[in-house]
């Protein structure tokens, strides 16, 4: 049993972490609001330089295969469109602003498996056909708890992962037993301190127990399929040894049936190309 103070100050320290960078509070400001408009997102990435030099290294990878070389942000979101841009604008500051930096823990597929449950996630609403706002945000930032937990206790978190797998349990909980919380709920607590959309925080918090939300269980009933969506296509994450447990009753909620889930495994395997490309092109 962890002791009550052992948990307070993983608490307390992870709200000493750094804020949410302006750029990435600004990004997800306007992927957050309907009236928000390509001029928009295409001044903020424009302000900052490396930024925009990440997103045109993304929009000119193999994958994209333009036949002209993309020079500016204003065209990569005329030739991709204003959500795909957002999204990869996204993936971008959020990987940056979680750099490995000299981490032992594999931070390069923990972001395969972040970028691919963003993409399940929004396929997930479309084949529901519910309109959900913030599925690749929740999808994408799903498991940033376990950043956390490698940012501020680097050895222990990845012998955790190591006891993990010899115990052949999930990472959850052996998070539980060494930090007093799993990554799901430090996740949610950095998503407070980031300010966060609520339901965003939920379903970051929830994603292993989906029927706890109560902001919005749509976005959280999403995100628990969409994870594992990512286990069933190959893009897991390496402290984790044991997929997750299949949301049965989430993806009822959602209506989605097992032809529903063979769809997105199908169209999720299908995007290793660009995934892969993606995550390169962010590498710089």
């Amino acid at each position: 049993m962890v002791a009550k103070k052992s948990v307070e100050a993983a608490v307390a320290r992870i709200r000493e972490l750094p804020t949410l960078p302006v750029v990435l509070g600004r990004v997800l400001s306007i992927a957050a609001d309907p009236e928000a408009s390509a001029l928009d997102l295409g001044r903020v990435i424009t302000a900052d330089q490396s930024l925009s030099a990440a997103l045109l290294r993304v929009v000119n990878s193999a994958y994209y295969g333009f036949y002209r070389q993309i020079e500016s942000v204003t065209q990569a979101i005329v030739v991709l469109g204003f959500f795909e841009v957002r999204n990869l604008t996204l993936t971008a500051t959020a990987f940056r602003t979680l750099a490995a930096g000299n981490s032992a823990y594999d931070r390069q597929q923990l972001w395969r498996h972040s970028l691919a449950a963003g993409m399940a996630a929004e396929r997930c609403a479309h084949l529901a056909g519910k309109k959900i706002s913030g599925c690749f945000e929740a999808g994408l930032l799903h498991d940033i708890g376990k950043v956390v937990f490698d940012m501020l206790y680097g050895a222990k978190f990845v012998q955790a992962a190591n006891n993990a797998h010899e115990q052949g349990v999930p990472i959850g909980t052996v998070e539980a037993q060494t930090f007093g919380m799993d990554h799901a709920e430090a996740g949610g607590i950095l998503g407070e301190h980031w300010n966060l959309p609520p339901s965003v925080v939920e379903a970051i918090r929830f994603h292993h127990q989906p029927e706890r939300a109560t902001e919005d269980p749509a976005l959280c009933a999403v995100a628990a399929v969409a994870n594992c969506v990512t286990y069933s296509c190959g893009f897991g994450e390496s402290s984790n040894p044991v997929p997750p447990e299949f949301p049965t009753d989430a993806a009822q909620y959602l209506g989605l049936t097992d032809a529903h889930y063979a769809q997105l495994v199908q169209e999720l395997s299908g995007d290793e190309e660009k995934i892969n490309d993606i995550l390169d092109a962010l590498k710089g």
